[in-house]
């Protein structure tokens, strides 16, 4: 009888710890504590090449534009700074017609992708770039 004492504590002893434990039997939950069931959420990945791309992206210095007036517009408003460029650049584009814009001036070139439908344009004067995006 003793015998099959011991065996019943060491069996419940088992089963806690089984049913608590990693591989037990509700697997730790998924929540970042203990470790991950077969259940639940997962990290996906894509593959850069999957994905469709359906738009324009600079590359390097390149200054895209769509539209000459904007491309004159940005260059008769660059400052001497990114800053006062940017934001001059914002006050002509929207006081020059109904559109909103983003306007982004930088010392140095910069990466973008937009949508080949939407008003885009970029210019360089000598100390900065800056490219403006109707929205």
């Amino acid at each position: 009888m003793f015998f099959y004492t011991k065996i019943a504590i060491i069996y419940s002893i088992f089963l806690i710890d089984f049913s608590f434990g990693c591989a037990g039997l509700f697997g730790g939950g998924g929540g970042g504590c203990c470790c991950q069931s077969g259940c639940g959420r997962k990290k996906r990945s894509v593959d850069e090449e999957d994905i469709q791309f359906r738009g324009i992206a600079s590359r390097n210095e390149d200054m895209l534009c769509n539209s000459p007036e904007m491309k004159a517009m940005i260059l008769a408003h660059m400052k001497s700074t990114p800053q006062a460029s940017s934001k001059a650049l914002q006050v002509a584009l929207e006081d020059h017609d109904s559109h909103r814009y983003v306007v982004v001036c930088s010392e140095n070139p910069f990466h973008y992708s937009i949508k080949h439908d939407s008003a885009y344009c970029g210019a360089r004067n000598g100390s900065h770039y800056c490219q403006a995006f109707a929205i």
